[in-house]
């Protein structure tokens, strides 16, 4: 039995985007890599996904078209279009992190790159009037200890 539905011919849009971007370990994946990670050791360290699950899904987002694997004998992963497109759900997953943390003790701001104003929308700088993306985005949390700390600042694949 598998573990869950194959959504890939889906007729909704939705679905065939879940089928790529519902796995928890593909979200953590593109936040590594938004923020300059692309060695599998790197990957694995940050996201502290299992060699075989983080291969696997490596794969899978290969496959799908958001990742090129470059090099050998050790690869770096690097975001293609398809992948850079999936920036403003990582946006809107960190705006809903104030449900879950409404102290904002783990908060993720995201701001703009060009003008520093926090961002108030996933895709899209209110004050510059220009979008957001993987080269005008900063990312900034708090570690555990309450220090801030950047995670990408205008990263780019």
């Amino acid at each position: 039995m598998p573990l869950r539905s194959d959504w890939s011919t889906a007729s909704c849009p939705i679905a065939r985007s879940a089928d790529v971007l519902a796995d928890p370990w593909v979200l953590l994946i593109l936040r590594e890599l938004f923020s300059g990670r692309s060695r599998f050791d790197e990957l694995r360290e940050a996201t502290g996904a299992a060699d075989s699950v983080l291969s696997r899904r490596l794969s899978a987002m290969a496959d799908a078209g958001l990742v090129r694997r470059d090099g050998a004998p050790r690869p770096a992963y690097h975001l293609t279009d398809a992948g850079r497109e999936t920036l403003p759900i990582l946006h809107a997953f960190a705006r809903f992190s104030r449900v879950t943390d409404p102290d904002g003790s783990y908060g993720l701001a995201v701001s703009c790159g060009r003008c520093g104003e926090p961002a108030a929308s996933v895709d899209w700088c209110t004050q510059c009037d220009e979008p957001l993306d993987a080269d005008s985005t900063r990312w900034a949390r708090r570690s555990r200890g309450g220090e801030p700390f950047v995670l990408a600042t205008g990263a780019r694949a």
